[in-house]
């Protein structure tokens, strides 16, 4: 079997389950290989992959090439394509005319968009022979910039569905005992994100407290679990609100004290003005739970059916976001329980082994193009971005 080197930034748990999936199906090929080990952005505990061969880091360009020309890969996989190390490989890569994938979920609208740097993005993904992406804006951005339909396969963006699942009703089964241990209110919305502007964390207190106006005594609790420089403005909106008994900071959560906050929520809410994709719906609707979902978010249409597990809305509508947050508590315990048992039948599709098999296509269809040179003005430009990969 040939053998594939993975090379990603950094192993976070959901990508631990996908590559543990995937390793399973070619056992001693997949080589992941992380080259930026540590992380200041988010703050993962750190996570062993299985099997002692699987996972090697590197911490230089020069590492990352030594790495690839010890173990020789028939083909590499490469997480995005803007990393100065991805440069690196890639250019390793073109010169032995090693096929080479890519995994994806940027979309159009993701972040401002230029005719001159998305021209230059068409060049650099010219360089590779397919590609797994997060969903079908991740497929139509990739159109966009040239790579025909029949080399994008899907999904990359998933997690550990079990994970979530078992986690959540076990919390359940065990319901005041687990509430008391987290000291979660009896009934909450939950938000897991960083505190970074584009979370768009402001505007969701500011929705919570229109609704929580309304609903008056019958209003649920809002649970915002995460970290990051908002805080302090987070905070000072919620007391400025009047609000403070009734939103909750657990801070930042851990992999596994993730499942008992989803599965003893009454519902989730991700309001990002822009998100590539947004894994905490995947982990929400493992978990059981209906969910609201940005229209910004790039797993909104793949994720959300309207009205079945829950709703989309505009990040920027605060009136909006209030009326549905005000929609989700009026159904009843049934209606809920059944969006939030859509919620699982739809992130089905979305599994560790569906990225898996997603993945073997990919690799298998760059294995099957004829080795032919990419274009030279591709070479130069992979060549003079790896360049700026640390030495």
């Amino acid at each position: 079997m040939e053998t594939v080197a993975f090379l990603v930034q950094r192993v976070g748990p959901y990508h631990h389950a996908r590559l543990c999936t995937w390793a399973a199906l070619r056992p001693g090929a997949a080589k992941v290989i992380e080259f930026r080990p540590t992380d200041a952005v988010y703050a993962w505990t750190s996570v062993k992959a299985e099997g002692a061969d699987l996972r090697q880091e590197t911490h230089s360009g020069e590492e990352l090439c030594r790495t690839l020309d010890e173990l020789q890969p028939q083909a590499v996989v490469c997480v995005g394509y803007a990393d100065p190390e991805i440069h690196r490989a890639m250019a390793w890569a073109l010169r032995r005319r090693v096929p080479l994938v890519t995994c994806s979920d940027s979309t159009h609208d993701d972040e401002p968009r230029f005719w001159a740097k998305e021209a230059f993005k068409c060049r650099i993904v010219a360089a590779f022979d397919a590609a797994l992406v997060a969903g079908s804006r991740a497929h139509d951005y990739l159109e966009s910039l040239g790579l025909p339909m029949d080399r994008r396969f899907q999904p990359w963006d998933v997690v550990d569905n079990a994970h979530f699942e078992r986690g959540a009703d076990l919390a359940l089964a065990n319901e005041p005992a687990s509430r008391g241990r987290l000291k979660l209110p009896h009934r909450y919305f939950l938000c897991v994100a960083r505190f970074v502007p584009k979370k768009n964390l402001l505007r969701l207190v500011e929705a919570y407290a229109r609704y929580a106006m309304q609903a008056g005594h019958e209003a649920w609790s809002l649970v915002v679990a995460g970290a990051g420089p908002l805080e302090p403005e987070l905070r000072a909106s919620v007391a400025a609100a009047g609000l403070k008994p009734q939103v909750h900071f657990p801070g930042v959560l851990q992999y596994h004290d993730l499942p008992a906050y989803y599965g003893l929520a009454g519902a989730f809410v991700l309001p990002s003005v822009s998100d590539q994709w947004g894994l905490v719906v995947n982990e929400a609707m493992a978990a059981g739970l209906p969910v609201l979902v940005s229209s910004r978010c790039g797993c909104a249409p793949d994720l959300v059916r309207e009205g079945e597990n829950g709703f989309t809305f505009d990040p920027k509508n605060v009136p909006q976001l209030a009326e549905l947050l005000t929609r989700l508590t009026q159904p009843g315990e049934g209606r809920r329980a059944a969006m939030g048992q859509r919620s699982r039948e739809i992130i089905k599709a979305f599994s560790p082994e569906a990225f898996a098999a997603g993945l073997e296509a990919a690799i298998a269809c760059a294995l099957d193009r004829p080795r032919a040179r990419k274009p030279w003005l591709t070479h130069v430009l992979v060549n003079l971005l790896a360049r700026r990969a640390p030495s």
